[in-house]
């Protein structure tokens, strides 16, 4: 009798891995700086036009400090004339 349970018990835990071919890992969860977010502006001079811009978060927050250094750069090297 207990023969018969074991080997009902390795059925049970073997049919799905014969399905399935090997064991399901679980699932991972996507990284949230991967994920790509999309947003609408209008285009400058037209009233019908819009731009659409898609980025991930990694690549919003590089654009941001390439355009902060920009204004830096422009404001350290202000030179006023006349006073």
């Amino acid at each position: 009798m207990s023969v018969r349970a074991l080997l009902a018990a390795i059925v049970v835990v073997s049919i799905p891995i014969a399905v399935n071919g090997e064991p399901q890992a679980p699932q991972q969860k996507p990284d949230p700086q991967a994920k790509r977010t999309c947003s609408v502006r209008p285009e400058i001079g037209s009233r019908i036009n819009t731009i659409r811009t898609c980025r991930s978060a990694a690549e919003r927050e590089a654009a941001r400090q390439e355009q902060r250094q920009v204004i830096d750069r422009v404001q350290a090297n202000k030179v006023s004339f006349g006073r």
